[in-house]
């Protein structure tokens, strides 16, 4: 028998993972990024992150993949760089990437794979 999962703990959990992405993305780690500064990383409305994060809506199945992938770059960033130019790398274009801005590669699992393989190489010291 197949269990249907509760939305009231998909929403809790996709509040809790906007919420610490808006946390990582900070240069302080005491106040997050704004809704709207996130709403403009993703392309979308800040009325559509305040949704998401008060449990009233879902982004479909590609904003979801991006938000994802935005937040296993975070991961792989670490500590490569300083915590308050994080936001700053997703948004700049960067000449190791065709002069694209990460963040508009990570709409597909083609491009995320280039900007992991940008920060393993920076990681390596290939890039150096």
């Amino acid at each position: 028998m197949k269990v249907k999962s509760d939305p009231r703990a998909r929403s809790s959990a996709l509040t809790k993972q906007l919420r610490g992405l808006r946390q990582r993305l900070s240069g302080d780690p005491e106040r997050p990024i704004t809704q709207e500064r996130l709403a403009r990383l993703l392309d979308v409305s800040w009325s559509t992150i305040a949704r998401w994060e008060s449990g009233g809506g879902r982004p479909d199945r590609h904003l979801s993949e991006k938000i994802e992938r935005v937040s296993e770059v975070l991961g792989i960033l670490g500590d490569m760089i300083l915590r308050e130019d994080r936001l700053v790398f997703f948004e700049q274009e960067h000449p190791l990437l065709m002069g694209l801005r990460p963040i508009d590669l990570l709409d597909n699992e083609r491009g995320a794979r280039k900007v992991v393989e940008l920060l393993e190489g920076a990681e390596s010291g290939s890039f150096a």
